[in-house]
């Protein structure tokens, strides 16, 4: 939990250099919002959130972090927009990136609880991606404008069409 901690300061200081417009997020809100989510809220997350807060609107890449009442369920995410998915077990969409053409999952059961993947929304049903990383290291990937997070090379990106 120490390296969400420090990773969680680092992302709010990330925001706050680039003067986005940073909010407190009230845990309340997220349990409440968790409660029509699968799985569990993982501790890491919920650290992250309680240390970082979250932003109101997207950063200078396009990268925006979800509001508790925006939190999806990845495969509720997917079937609206017209995707499978071929996933298991479950996760849930915490951010994205260029206006939803992207999102990022958190698995919340499971062997990769606690990891983040890319979820590309591809025809195949084969979302979410193999994971990125934990939380954790998604967060300080971000944090550097990562291009593993940000435009993955190993990913085929004619998946949609």
């Amino acid at each position: 939990m120490a390296e969400v901690t420090g990773s969680a300061t680092q992302v709010r200081q990330h925001w706050l250099e680039r003067h986005l417009n940073v909010l407190p997020i009230a845990m309340d809100e997220v349990v409440k919002a968790w409660r029509s989510l699968p799985g569990v809220l993982p501790e890491e997350y919920e650290a992250f959130l309680r240390i970082a807060g979250l932003p109101s609107d997207e950063d200078a890449l396009g990268f925006r972090f979800w509001l508790p009442n925006e939190l999806r369920a990845t495969v509720d995410v997917l079937r609206d927009a017209g995707y499978g998915c071929n996933a298991t077990e479950a996760s849930v969409i915490f951010a994205d990136y260029l206006q939803q053409s992207w999102w990022y999952a958190l698995w919340v059961t499971g062997p990769w609880k606690g990891y983040v993947s890319l979820v590309l929304g591809s025809n195949s049903g084969n979302d979410p991606q193999f994971p990125l990383g934990s939380l954790e290291d998604f967060l300080l990937a971000y944090v550097k404008d990562d291009d593993d997070i940000l435009c993955p090379k190993r990913l085929g990106m004619n998946e949609r069409s």
